[in-house]
């Protein structure tokens, strides 16, 4: 599936499915969606593309009622996490308005496409009248690249003090019993290994991440300034946990909080070397915090931070670095 669209510049940029002189003409072509988002691919139509659409995708919101609107997507970014980071780690989100007839055409162009099923009737709102232009981290030819989520650098605040397992390792130890296994969990490694003193530590978790050579050194050593950042900015946002939380602006730093907890590492490799940066930045809404608060409870009250859960469930826990080292 592909469509073509027409690109002006400006000071918010332009897609349009009509053609006139002044714009230049490209491929929109479906790449790939998550939840809430949709990314397209944009290539050459003919014409060279502009050096301001080079190595960008175009991500387009799903028209659904958890979904931030684009513009208030980038007012968040540049208000909550634009600031923590330096420009060059992060994937950088630019507002692109579409034309009246973009969204629709390219809803027709997805109803065509042989999509996930949980997700063949997720399209774009109708009325969409903005995108984002981001930066694309897929990797040059015959180079390699890498998508790690950090999760939890730090114990959840609210973990007992004789925890065998940090949070994320408690949640994956809990999801493996009932069948679950995300793309974290395949890893097999303890997101606190990745942020330890120890080398040898650091090294372990990023064996198990990847096997190329190149991007494991990076983890173990180059990313470790920004795993800091990123490490320092969950516990000064989450200092009392999600079960003492209170009052709304402590509320809404615990969603920062949970939003630094779950976003992605780009990681690839090019002719300059190692280029590293954070995406997936949206904030998480506080509608989520009666499920966070049932987690918690969950994973302390049945003994999943101790390993101590429940006979039938029990298992060893050999993965999380504090079954090594408590």
């Amino acid at each position: 599936m592909s469509l073509t669209a027409y690109y002006t510049n400006g000071e918010i940029p332009q897609l349009s499915t009509t053609r006139t002189d002044e714009l230049v003409s490209c491929k929109i072509k479906y790449l790939n969606e998550g939840g809430a988002n949709f990314i397209f691919s944009i290539l050459q139509a003919g014409t060279e593309l502009p050096t301001s659409l080079r190595s960008k995708l175009l991500r387009l919101r799903k028209d659904l009622s958890h979904v931030q609107t684009t513009t208030e997507q980038v007012e968040s970014f540049n208000a909550n996490f634009r600031p923590l980071f330096p420009p060059d780690c992060l994937v950088q989100p630019e507002l692109v308005r579409l034309n009246d007839g973009m969204a629709g055409a390219l809803n027709r162009a997805l109803d065509t496409l042989n999509r996930p099923s949980r997700r063949d009737q997720d399209f774009l709102p109708h009325d969409e009248r903005y995108g984002l232009l981001v930066t694309d981290m897929r990797p040059a030819a015959g180079k390699a690249m890498l998508e790690i989520k950090p999760k939890w650098l730090l114990q959840s605040p609210n973990a007992p003090s004789n925890a065998k397992r940090c949070r994320t390792c408690a949640l994956r130890a809990q999801r493996a019993t009932q069948g679950k296994r995300t793309a974290t969990d395949e890893q097999s490694s303890c997101p606190l290994d990745l942020v330890s003193e120890r080398k040898e530590d650091r090294q372990r978790a990023a064996s198990k991440t990847t096997r190329e050579t190149q991007l494991a050194d990076f983890l173990a050593d180059g990313a470790q300034p920004l795993f800091a950042i990123l490490r320092d900015q969950q516990k000064f946002l989450d200092p009392r946990g999600v079960l003492r939380v209170s009052g709304a602006e402590a509320i809404y730093d615990l969603c920062r909080a949970m939003t630094l907890r779950d976003c992605t590492l780009f990681v690839r490799a090019g002719t300059d070397g190692i280029e590293a940066r954070l995406g997936d930045l949206d904030f998480k809404q506080p509608e989520k915090l009666g499920r966070w608060k049932e987690v918690e409870r969950q994973l302390i009250d049945d003994g999943w931070y101790v390993n101590a859960e429940a006979d039938s469930l029990w298992c060893e826990e050999t993965i999380c670095r504090l079954s090594r080292y408590t």
